[in-house]
């Protein structure tokens, strides 16, 4: 089957604490925020005029993920296979395209729910090169913004979902305890080089993001954006490590919205004609090491 998706282009999050995240996303991480005309903010990380759009409110949680395509021709084509597989699809009006910084967009959900949107025509801001406070570089382009881990409960059907239907590939699955204790069988699927742009994940979470990663062109980068938040408390969910399946090396800090940024270096880059799918009894090759996050103090205490 043809895949008309290519990339995870954007993404759209709803946050209570709109400033935490933006010191968060732009002094810590080194992304760039820049106000938008919806009383938000939109996040980047290269010349794509947005790559996340924060949103106030109270659901501290995806709100929308945006698939990138090749053209109209690519986004019909996606529209019509969801809508022949009983899927519901919303054409996004002109006004809606201005808002997301695209040519054109459709809308759908996923089976337990998420929302998604496919997109062509992204705004470039070439006028407006991107530049970190950090001087942080971000490896993006045609592999997307980085990759997104989906808590999901019925996990068959959301393979079925995003592999047969909208062409993702599968790279690999990792059978593993990543909290101790608590057995989890996490697949990764890929729709460009990076060796995920999705993965979904069976976890017993409220929350729809499990993580979102980014990855920088720097080593140095990691370490010193680790220093940045150990120096300002952030909490680490997991220590600094290398995965086993990715090879990424990376840790990951805890956001103001109670899911994990992965920020890493070095993730393998898959060549379709030679890869086969493995399975791996372990979440990483060193490193990673799980960290509770501390308890809120009780009056009294």
């Amino acid at each position: 089957m043809s895949a008309e998706i290519e990339a995870l282009g954007y993404i759209g999050i709803e946050v209570s604490d709109p400033e935490r995240w933006r010191h968060f996303a732009c002094d810590t991480l080194g992304l760039q925020a820049f106000d938008n005309a919806h009383g938000g903010f939109d996040l980047r990380m290269d010349n794509y005029a947005s790559r996340i759009r924060v949103t106030e409110g109270p659901r501290d949680d995806l709100l929308y993920a945006g698939w990138e395509v090749r053209d109209e021709a690519a986004l019909e084509s996606l529209a019509v296979k969801l809508e022949a597989a009983g899927v519901s699809v919303s054409r996004g009006d002109a006004a809606l395209a201005a808002e997301r910084r695209v040519a054109a967009l459709v809308r759908f959900t996923d089976p337990e729910g998420n929302g998604h949107e496919a997109f062509y025509g992204p705004l470039q801001k070439t006028n407006e090169p991107f530049v970190s406070p950090r001087g942080v570089r971000f490896k993006t382009g045609r592999q997307g913004l980085g990759h997104l881990v989906l808590s999901c409960g019925d996990k068959p059907a959301m393979m079925t979902f995003f592999i047969d239907l909208l062409g993702f590939r599968l790279s690999d699955h990792i059978h593993t305890e990543v909290v101790p204790g608590r057995p989890l069988a996490i697949s990764f699927l890929r729709c460009n080089g990076r060796h995920h742009s999705l993965a979904l994940a069976p976890v017993p979470i409220k929350k729809k993001i499990v993580h979102l990663m980014f990855e920088v062109l720097s080593v140095d980068d990691v370490g010193r954006a680790m220093h940045r938040c150990l120096a300002e408390g952030v909490h680490l969910s997991f220590t600094l490590g290398r995965h086993s399946n990715d090879d990424m090396l990376s840790f990951y800090p805890l956001s103001p919205s109670g899911f994990d940024i992965e920020y890493g270096w070095g993730g393998l880059e898959v060549d379709d004609d030679t890869w086969h799918v493995l399975t791996h009894d372990s979440n990483s090759a060193w490193g990673h090491v799980f960290q509770r996050p501390p308890r809120p103090a009780k009056i009294g205490d």
